[in-house]
């Protein structure tokens, strides 16, 4: 057995889309996702790139899955033998995935001290929680200490996404409380995001792609308000043009953010969004 590098482990799913070069630069576990196309399963992530899938969504939209009790367990074990006891999971909402109770059931049988944290959000939104774990468990903190001040301030994050049609969120029966709006009629674009109990919720509409981002920007002040301590993150689906504009904007706007994270949503997202998506994250730490 190793010395563990840090003081409690992290463990993240692949739908909380921790930016790549983040994980790549920190001591930090993933579990994937499962995406089911007729002939073969990929790994989120791992054996299957957002490009691919959405380059086959025309002939055919996968469906995809929670990880694995197997692929869980694997984690858990890799976990042990790098020498940890404790550790923090951070899942995707409960609303949207069952990937927290998968998580939470492997855990009993781990043989590890594990807390399990729901974040009731999605994307970036959670991927924040778990950078935010990986920083203070580098810092040194105990499990508890970690846990109460991730707990917070999952609390206090948001995302706000536009996608240009709703019909693969349709399709992969995840659109929440948006399925009332008639966003495929009249050139309408909900913005959404999750509510306090983790599920998708229409937060504004807009008329075109241009307002509805205007109106993303304008949550985004909203958000931040008088606040003086938060992070910003733009993720997006195969659409990096708009998304380099976002970066751009909030970098001139909020020039005081600690850190602005950038990435592609997870192939398994991109499943039920489709390509075009444009998602603002603000996790506010005041």
């Amino acid at each position: 057995m190793t010395k563990a590098p840090n003081n409690v482990a992290i463990l993240v799913d692949s739908c909380s889309d921790v930016p790549a070069d983040f994980i790549a630069a920190h001591h930090l576990y993933m579990v994937p996702m499962t995406i089911t196309y007729q002939d073969r399963v990929y790994l989120d992530k791992v054996t299957i790139d957002p490009e691919t899938v959405y380059a086959n969504l025309d002939q055919e939209v996968p469906k995809t899955a929670s990880p694995t009790g197997n692929l869980i367990m694997e984690a858990f074990e890799k976990i042990k033998a790098d020498g940890y006891e404790a550790v923090i999971a951070i899942c995707i909402s409960s609303g949207l995935s069952g990937t927290f109770q998968q998580v939470e059931l492997a855990a009993r049988v781990s043989g590890l001290d594990v807390s399990v944290i729901d974040t009731k959000n999605i994307g970036i939104a959670s991927g924040f929680a778990a950078i935010l774990a990986t920083e203070l468990s580098e810092a040194g903190l105990q499990k508890g200490e970690i846990e109460a001040r991730v707990r917070t301030v999952a609390k206090q994050t948001t995302v706000f996404f536009y996608v240009p049609t709703l019909t693969y969120l349709q399709k992969g029966g995840r659109i929440g409380r948006v399925a009332g709006l008639a966003g495929n009629l009249l050139n309408i674009k909900p913005i959404i995001s999750c509510d306090e109990d983790g599920i998708y919720y229409p937060v504004a509409k807009a008329r075109g792609e241009k307002k509805a981002l205007k109106k993303m920007l304008d949550l985004v002040a909203t958000t931040i308000g008088d606040h003086q301590s938060f992070n910003l993150a733009v993720a997006d689906g195969a659409n990096p043009e708009i998304a380099a504009k976002m970066v751009t904007t909030l970098k001139a706007a909020y020039p005081q953010a600690e850190h602005l994270y950038t990435g592609n949503i997870s192939p398994a997202l991109g499943v039920h969004t489709g390509p075009g998506l444009i998602g603002l994250g603000i996790q506010l730490l005041d």
